[in-house]
């Protein structure tokens, strides 16, 4: 999958972190759909007391779960155009996800 980085630095800059968490969860989700199309990849926002974001990754009975504080997620969406993808990335790697092939850019603009 490619990806364009000054695009997505745009975004990153002008987005509010809601729309920027829903951009780069269904960006995840066309990724691993490239892998396997039952891939599903959801985001859930708990508001009750930390305000905390969690990915949600299926492919059929395995579920992947990637916790994310609104304060993270603001910081690592000012820090880099593509931090929020790599700490995603990284957290779902370390739970047991394998990484397919992949042809395009986008998971070396994730640096994983």
């Amino acid at each position: 999958m490619y990806a364009q980085g000054w695009i997505r630095g745009y975004m990153s800059k002008s987005y509010d972190v809601e729309r920027f968490m829903i951009h780069v969860v269904t960006t995840i989700e066309r990724q691993l759909q490239l892998w396997d199309e039952i891939a599903e990849v959801n985001l859930l926002r708990d508001l009750t007391g930390g305000e905390v974001y969690y990915v949600i990754v299926r492919f059929g009975e395995k579920m992947f779960k990637v916790p994310l504080s609104e304060w993270d997620a603001q910081s690592l969406q000012d820090q880099s155009p593509f931090a929020v993808d790599r700490y995603i990335w990284r957290e779902l790697v370390k739970q047991g996800l394998l990484l397919g092939k992949t042809e395009g850019n986008y998971l070396t603009y994730c640096a994983i």
